[in-house]
């Protein structure tokens, strides 16, 4: 054999080292880490958005099932107005509507340029009865005054991929930053009642 020949039989023979190297690591590295590494799933990461301008905020929020809500508040009117998009078909078939300024403590006519906040949150809200909630809040902030409302949203994931729905968010509690606490969460209840009885 030449010159020529040895260095480049050489040459495939170290290559081929390097190859079957290179598997052999990856074979072990395999059967370490499978022995090594919990076997549990990785956590989730999901994330919800909130946006606003001078006349809107909005804000998604995770429902359950893999289906998520789109909210928005108008500032002008106080309503709070959302939809879900039916994952089958690709169409808005949920809607929620529910006016937030008497929640908040405002007046009839006594909101002039109002601002808000909307963020959601995760709660695993108990529910007794039919009522189904997801596992999200919504919260309304003034930003005058720093009340923030709590509100529930009821979500069937069966009901929801049934048929269309118009459903009205629930109000849970209400946090008074500048004064309030307890006195709030009555309020609250009496509030309840009182739209109890309208029905």
């Amino acid at each position: 054999m030449n010159e020529v020949g040895e260095d480049r039989a050489r040459s495939v023979s170290r290559a081929g080292q390097a190859i079957g190297l290179v598997a052999l690591g990856t074979v072990l590295g395999v059967m370490v880490g499978s022995t090594v590494a919990p076997t549990q799933p990785l956590p989730t990461a999901r994330a919800v958005t909130s946006l606003a301008d001078e006349a809107f905020a909005v804000c998604t929020v995770p429902l359950g099932m893999g289906v998520e809500g789109f909210f928005m508040l108008d500032f002008e009117t106080g309503d709070l107005s959302g939809g879900v998009i039916n994952p089958s078909t690709g169409k808005f078939t949920g809607a929620y509507k529910h006016n937030v300024l008497a929640d908040l403590g405002f007046k009839a006519g006594q909101a002039k340029n109002p601002r808000f906040l909307l963020v959601a949150g995760a709660a695993e809200l108990q529910t007794g009865g039919a009522a189904s909630f997801a596992p999200s809040v919504l919260y309304v902030t003034d930003s005058s005054t720093g009340t923030t409302v709590a509100y529930g949203i009821p979500f069937n994931p069966q009901q929801a991929a049934a048929a269309p729905f118009v459903a009205k968010l629930e109000m849970l509690d209400i946090a008074r930053p500048r004064g309030g606490g307890v006195k709030a969460a009555g309020a609250v209840k009496a509030k309840k009642e009182k739209d109890k009885d309208k029905e």
